[in-house]
């Protein structure tokens, strides 16, 4: 996978970007990878790094094998609306959360699992500059999204009117 730096939201000239409706709101999860786990994690519960004081907040979890209550169970926790993101300055990768760091949760508790390497961050739909937006009806959408959604309807909502002086003359 390539990873791309954030795009800078101005550029020279100082034209904005924004995001179109149809390709969804721009937003960030990072995929943590465990081990060593003894309480199930539970969807809305924050956690927090022991080392980095990093936290997420769980949006989704799976169990690939062993078991909380035998506390070896393993698998990964999706988590959104993180902090204390850091950003390698050599291959602009985001990361959260550091390798073999204890995790305690809202709910879970102190210990609850340990983290399996250092999470990634995956990056979510897309900016658009502000040329290529199309605003129509309260709503932006890319030019793409613009003619697809709209395209075909407005020809039928644009009045076709024939000038009667050619009415009838050859072209």
């Amino acid at each position: 996978m390539i990873e791309l730096p954030d795009r800078d939201m101005t550029d020279a000239e100082g034209e904005e970007w924004y995001e179109c409706i149809m390709c969804g709101t721009s937003y960030k999860h990072a995929e943590l990878h465990f081990d060593s786990g003894s309480v199930a994690p539970t969807v809305g519960e924050t956690f927090t790094g022991a080392t980095s004081s990093d936290t997420g907040v769980v949006v989704s979890t799976a169990l690939y094998s062993g078991s909380y209550t035998g506390g070896n169970a393993e698998g990964t926790v999706t988590l959104s609306t993180l902090t204390g993101v850091s950003k390698d300055s050599t291959t602009l990768v985001e990361t959260v959360y550091q390798d073999d760091e204890t995790i305690t949760g809202s709910t879970g508790g102190a210990d609850m699992m340990t983290v399996k390497g250092t999470p990634q961050i995956n990056k979510y739909g897309r900016f658009y500059s502000e040329s290529d937006i199309v605003k129509f009806r309260g709503k932006q959408y890319c030019s793409t999204h613009f003619r697809f959604r709209w395209g075909h309807k407005l020809i039928d909502e644009i009045p076709f009117t024939i000038n009667e002086e050619f009415r009838g003359s050859e072209w």
